[in-house]
């Protein structure tokens, strides 16, 4: 049996990469929802198929699901990937995740939507704000992944965000990124190092829990 926050460790920085590739590729943008098409248009420029993971109130500090939204009246091919989530986390043994509503203290939209990027192989997740809370999709297309992979600057200001706001593993974080990238790393108790996709090399040195402490010789923390 796992745990969520291992799973995230597992994602979390694929999931970050193609934020990342999303974010180069439409730039500033606005976005237009056709539910009945169920494509998401971003400034006339880029369209992409999508699916509704879920909803943050801040309101009551909480999640919905997709598949338990009965206020919305969502169609149900676009909560599709919100029951595989469902699915998905009953087979971890992660039952608590599966009820309709959850705390965000307990999980966020943002931890669940960087899990089920990878999970449902989607080409990144977008968070769309309104007022009272936000909206949680998971778009799809080609167009996504064949954005460049991440620079050293880049990876490094994911890690720094995520470690700003949750509480996990560094060392085993940046270790899954490496091998979901197919980037060999060398590792030893306290250190990782790796030549990017990008070419560019990185160091990092962790304390004895994985928490981050130094890349390329400059102290965090």
């Amino acid at each position: 049996m796992s745990s969520l926050i291992e799973q995230f460790e597992r994602y979390a920085l694929s999931s970050r990469e193609k934020q990342e590739k999303f974010l180069r590729l439409v730039g500033e943008h606005s976005l237009e929802l056709d539910l009945d098409a169920g494509i998401a248009r971003f400034t006339d420029s880029h369209a992409f198929a999508f699916q509704v993971l879920g909803t943050e109130s801040e309101n009551t500090l909480s999640w919905l699901w997709a598949w338990a939204d009965e206020q919305s009246e969502m169609p149900a091919k676009l909560t599709k990937a919100s029951l595989a989530m469902k699915v998905w986390l009953e087979t971890k043994g992660l039952q608590e995740y599966t009820r309709p509503s959850l705390d965000l203290d307990q999980a966020d939209g943002t931890i669940l939507s960087l899990i089920a990027t990878e999970v449902c192989e989607a080409g990144c997740f977008y968070r769309d704000h309104y007022e009272g809370g936000a909206v949680f999709l998971l778009l799809y297309g080609r167009e996504i992944a064949q954005q460049a992979p991440f620079e050293r600057r880049e990876l490094v200001r994911s890690l720094d965000d995520l470690i700003e706001r949750y509480d996990f593993n560094h060392k085993r974080a940046l270790l899954a990124y490496f091998r979901a990238s197919g980037i060999a790393a060398a590792e030893t108790k306290d250190a990782v190092s790796a030549d990017l996709l990008s070419g560019e090399r990185l160091i990092a040195e962790f304390d004895v829990a994985g928490r981050l402490t130094s890349i390329n010789g400059e102290k965090r923390g």
